[in-house]
């Protein structure tokens, strides 16, 4: 009898292991930012940064005004301009908001643009806040459930158990786009 009562408590154990197994997260959940969550206009706050995205507008065409009132050269896309004016500020040391992307709702990521003049390119001080816009290049039809993510890393493999935003934009619908639209750069508060 003593047998088949080692015999079952085997059984039971594989079967609870293959059930830990199952059940508990891989490496990339494990791992992942602690991101914290918020809407248009709300301020997230993480542990390195504070982030409040304030509102967003489309254009076919963007053009960068610089402190003096110059208008630069329009730069188009294939698809249309996002353009997310936001305020941030670190929280105890300096940093750069690196990994800065949008994510539909269909999971699509794309990376903010590397054009000159946008917050994710100015070194945020600690409780200085900086406002300014946030530029993507994003597919019309993709705007809609759009959310902002915000890390302190650029490589999503250096993100690991560090902080980030994902912050629901309020896009409905396929917007429809300015034809140009003049972006001032960042500016502190």
């Amino acid at each position: 009898m003593t047998r088949v009562w080692r015999v079952v408590a085997c059984v039971g154990l594989l079967a609870v292991i293959a059930v830990v197994q199952r059940v508990a997260p891989g490496p990339a959940e494990q791992y992942a930012p602690i991101t914290t969550a918020g809407g248009l206009g709300s301020q997230v706050r993480t542990e390195e940064f504070v982030v409040r995205a304030e509102r967003v507008a489309f254009a076919r065409a963007v053009q960068f005004k610089d402190e003096l009132g110059f208008v630069g050269e329009p730069m188009t896309t294939p698809g249309v301009w996002m353009v997310v004016w936001a305020t941030a500020a670190a929280t105890s040391e300096a940093l750069r908001l690196q990994g800065v992307e949008v994510e539909t709702a269909e999971g699509s990521v794309y990376a903010a643009s590397d054009a000159l003049g946008t917050l994710d390119k100015v070194e945020l001080q600690p409780g200085m806040p900086v406002h300014g816009p946030l530029l993507f290049e994003v597919p019309p039809q993709a705007v809609a459930g759009v959310t902002l993510k915000v890390f302190t890393q650029g490589q999503r493999g250096l993100r690991w158990l560090g902080g980030g935003t994902s912050i629901d934009l309020g896009v409905k619908g396929t917007p429809a786009p300015a034809p140009a639209l003049v972006i001032g750069g960042t500016r502190e508060l």
